[in-house]
C-alpha cells in the first residue's frame, strides 16, 4: 500500500518547482532551506520516484516531477481559497446565530436586547430558543445559552461562562390583593395567605433570608403551578403571593401594579452566565454578540452590582 503523500510536503515541492532553487523556495514558505530539502526528499520517499535533479545552484524538474508539478499547485491553491473562505467567514457579520434561555429570562431580559442586535445587524439570522430545561451547547448545537446558575452546573471543559450578572427572587403581590387580605408583618403570616408556588416549593416550605437569619417557611393556603409567566399573570389580577425574579417584577414595581411583601426578607439569589462552547480565535459575529448582550443584560438585572450573600440554590430553573 502506497503511502499517501503529505501536504505539507506537497506545498514544498510546488514552492521549489516555482521559485527554482531551495534558497528561493525557501523564502517563499518563510523558513529555513533544509527544511525545504527534507520535504521534498520526503515527498520523493512517499511518491516512490525521483522528483528533482539538484544542482549547486539550481534545480530541475524531472519526468515524474513535472506531472507532479499542477498537482501540487492546486492544493496550494484549494487552501489559499480554505484560508479565504474561513477568514471571511471570521469577518461576517452575517448568517445564523441561535441562543437559548429560560422563559423568563427570553421574555423579560433576552428578547428585547436580540431585537435590538437584529436591527443593528440585519443580516444576522438570529434564533433565539426558549427551553427551561439544561441544554448543553454542544450537544444541542447552539452558539450561545444565557444560564441561571441555580441547580445545575453552569459549564464543563468544553465550555466559557461569562458572568453576565445576578439576580434575586423575593415575594410580590399587587396591591388590589393586600388590600383584601390580612397584613403581612413577618413570615408566620404567609400561613393565612394564598400562596402561588410550585408543589416542590410547598413541600420544602419558602427558604427565607433576612441578614444572619434563615428560615424555611410552611405554606398552608396555596395554589399549585410550574409556569412562570402565569404565576406572573395571576399575581398581577390580585389572586395571590408568589415568586418572582427581580427582572420580572422590576417593571411591575415602577407601574404600581405590584408590591414587594416582606421586604426586609429574601428568597433566592444567583448568577447568570452567558455560556458557549470555547472557540479561539472568536469569529466576528460572535464576539460583537458578547460584546452587544454582556453589558445589556447586566443592566437589565436590578442585582447585577450585588455581592453575592446566600449560597441557598432553588430546585428548579425559571
Amino acid at each position: 500500500m502506497k503511502t499517501m503523500p503529505s501536504p505539507d510536503n506537497l506545498l514544498a515541492f510546488d514552492a521549489l518547482a516555482r521559485a527554482g532553487s531551495f534558497t528561493a523556495a525557501a523564502d517563499l514558505l518563510d523558513c529555513h532551506k533544509s527544511l525545504v530539502s527534507a520535504r521534498v526528499k520526503e515527498l520523493e520517499r512517499e511518491m516512490g520516484a525521483a522528483l528533482v535533479l539538484r544542482t549547486t545552484r539550481k534545480v530541475a524538474l524531472t519526468e515524474a516531477g513535472e506531472r507532479l508539478r499542477p498537482h501540487a499547485a492546486r492544493l496550494r491553491e484549494t487552501m489559499a481559497q480554505a484560508r479565504m473562505a474561513v477568514d471571511e467567514t471570521q469577518q461576517d457579520m452575517a448568517g445564523p446565530l441561535t441562543i437559548s434561555t429560560t422563559s423568563s429570562l427570553a421574555q423579560y431580559v433576552l428578547g428585547p436586547i436580540l431585537g435590538d442586535l437584529a436591527t443593528l445587524h440585519p443580516a444576522l439570522q438570529l434564533s433565539l430558543q426558549v427551553d427551561n430545561r439544561l441544554q448543553d451547547p454542544v450537544a444541542d448545537v447552539l452558539d450561545f445559552c444565557l444560564r441561571s446558575a441555580r441547580s445545575h452546573a453552569i459549564h464543563d471543559d468544553r465550555l466559557v461562562a461569562r458572568l453576565a450578572g445576578y439576580a434575586s427572587e423575593n415575594l410580590y403581590a399587587s396591591p388590589t390583593y393586600l388590600a383584601r387580605h390580612p397584613a403581612i408583618r413577618q413570615p408566620s403570616d404567609l400561613a393565612a395567605h394564598r400562596l402561588l408556588v410550585t408543589e416542590s416549593e410547598h413541600q420544602s416550605g419558602l427558604k427565607l433570608s433576612c441578614g444572619e437569619q434563615l428560615l424555611h417557611q410552611p405554606i398552608s393556603m396555596l395554589f399549585y403551578l410550574n409556569h412562570y409567566p402565569l404565576q406572573t399573570h395571576l399575581a398581577l389580577a390580585g389572586h395571590g403571593i408568589t415568586l418572582l425574579t427581580d427582572y420580572t417584577a422590576s417593571q411591575y414595581l415602577e407601574r404600581g401594579e405590584l408590591v414587594r411583601v416582606l421586604p426586609e426578607w429574601h428568597c433566592d439569589y444567583w448568577p447568570i452566565y452567558l455560556v458557549h462552547p470555547f472557540r479561539s480565535p472568536l469569529a466576528r459575529k460572535y464576539q460583537a454578540f458578547i460584546d452587544f448582550v454582556l453589558p445589556r443584560v447586566a443592566a437589565a438585572l436590578p442585582e447585577n452590582r450585588a455581592q453575592i450573600g446566600s449560597d441557598g440554590r432553588a430546585n428548579n430553573t425559571r
